[in-house]
C-alpha cells in the first residue's frame, strides 16, 4: 500500500485535537521509510478587527505547525519532515496534496456523529482522495489487521491492502466473510507469508468490524476510487466507532476535484 516514495501527508487543524494523528502519521512514515509532510489549510478570516489581527492568525498557524513537527520528531527522531500552511479550504487543499502522496492521515473527530457528511472534511477527503486515507481513531493495539469481504470489488481492494499491511506490520490478518460469500484468501505477492484467520459472520458488517476493532491493530475498508461524493454507510460507521485506526484503501486514482 505504501512505498511509492511519495510522502505521507498528515492534515492538522488543531494540534490539541490532532496530537495522536501526528504521532500516528510519524510512525507510519518511519515504518515505510518515507518522508512526512504536515499540512494546515488556512482560510483567511472574512472579518478582522485590525490589520494586526490579520497577521496574528497566520502566525498562530505557523507556530502550530512548528509544534506539530517537534511532536513528530519526538515520536520518530531523525524522520524527514516538512510542513506547510496552504491557503484554501481544507477539503480542496488535502485532495490536491493527496495526488502527490503515498498516504493521507487524518483525525477521526470530524467523522463523529453529529457532523454532516456533506461538510465533513474527513469523510469528503476519504471518499474523494486519490490515495489511501488512514484515520487516527481509537486506541493502539498489537493485534491483527482486520478486513471484511462481501464479494464486492471494494472488498477485493480491501483484502489486498489488508495483506500488504499485515506483511509490513509483521502480524496476521482476520478476514470476516459475509455469510454465503466465498473469496480468495490471499493478498499481495506472497500470501503464504501472512497467517490468516477466516470467520463467517452473520451480523451486519459494520457491527462485526467494530467489534473486532477492540483488539485489532488496524481495520481496512476497500474503495475502488471512483466515489462521486460520500462513502457508504458501513464505512462511515466503522470510521466513527472503530476502536483502532481505520484505513480506506484505494485501487485506482480518482479524478482531481
Amino acid at each position: 500500500m505504501i512505498g511509492s516514495g511519495a510522502p505521507v501527508i498528515v492534515g492538522v487543524k488543531n494540534l490539541a485535537v490532532d496530537f495522536d494523528t501526528v504521532r500516528l502519521a510519524a510512525r507510519e512514515a518511519a515504518s515505510a521509510g518515507l518522508p512526512l509532510c504536515v499540512l494546515h489549510a488556512f482560510v483567511w478570516p472574512a472579518f478582522i478587527a485590525s490589520r494586526d489581527a490579520y497577521g496574528d492568525d497566520r502566525e498562530l498557524a505557523d507556530r502550530m505547525l512548528d509544534e506539530a513537527v517537534s511532536l513528530a520528531l519526538a515520536e520518530r527522531p531523525g524522520l524527514d519532515i516538512s510542513a506547510a500552511v496552504v491557503d484554501g479550504e481544507p477539503i480542496q487543499v488535502l485532495l490536491r496534496a493527496a495526488n502527490d502522496a503515498s498516504l493521507v492521515v487524518l483525525g477521526g473527530n470530524g467523522a463523529q456523529p453529529g457532523h454532516d457528511p456533506a461538510f465533513s472534511v474527513t469523510i469528503q477527503v476519504a471518499a474523494r482522495s486519490s490515495r489511501p486515507v488512514l484515520f487516527a481513531t481509537g486506541a493502539e493495539h498489537t493485534g491483527p489487521v482486520v478486513v471484511g469481504v462481501d464479494g464486492s470489488a471494494d472488498s477485493v481492494v480491501g483484502l489486498d491492502a489488508a495483506f500488504d499491511e499485515a506483511r509490513r506490520r509483521h502480524t496476521g490478518v482476520v478476514v470476516l466473510h459475509a455469510e454465503g460469500v466465498r473469496c480468495r484468501a490471499e493478498g499481495g505477492d506472497d500470501p503464504s507469508a501472512v497467517p490468516a484467520e477466516h470467520r463467517v459472520v452473520d451480523r451486519p458488517a459494520d457491527e462485526a468490524l467494530i467489534a473486532e476493532s477492540d483488539s485489532a491493530q488496524l481495520v481496512v475498508v476497500g474503495a475502488q476510487g471512483d466515489r462521486p461524493c460520500l462513502l457508504g454507510p458501513v464505512t462511515q460507521a466503522v470510521i466513527r466507532h472503530a476502536n483502532c485506526p481505520v484505513l480506506i484503501a484505494r485501487a485506482t486514482a480518482t479524478s482531481p476535484r
